[in-house]
């Protein structure tokens, strides 16, 4: 089957109300390749950019004393889910300023 029909299915199915095993046994369709193209057509799309980042002269991070090597002592978060885990002091105290360039 091709793309096409399966954005098909996965249009008709998303307005059907039906669960996905329902649509997927109604329309003789394999279960698991439905679920597959079900996840593709409805995946968010997120950016695959760098957004910018505002930073405040208030904002500013201190690092904290030694911690232990498995402890983050910053992690940044963004929107797409992935994460930087900061680990290092030195890496802290240059984070505003690498953010601000």
């Amino acid at each position: 089957m091709k793309k096409q029909q399966w954005q098909t299915h996965v249009k008709a199915y998303n307005s059907s109300g039906l669960s996905k095993r329902e649509y997927a046994d109604s329309h003789k369709l394999v279960y698991h390749q439905f679920v597959y193209w079900s996840q593709k057509f409805n995946k968010p799309k997120s950016p695959n950019a760098f957004i910018p980042v505002n930073v405040t002269a208030k904002a500013q991070l201190q690092p904290q004393p030694k911690a232990a090597p498995d402890v983050p002592l910053g992690v940044l978060e963004y929107p797409n889910g992935a994460r930087l885990v900061i680990h290092s002091p030195e890496l802290l105290a240059l984070l505003p300023s690498l953010l601000t360039r």
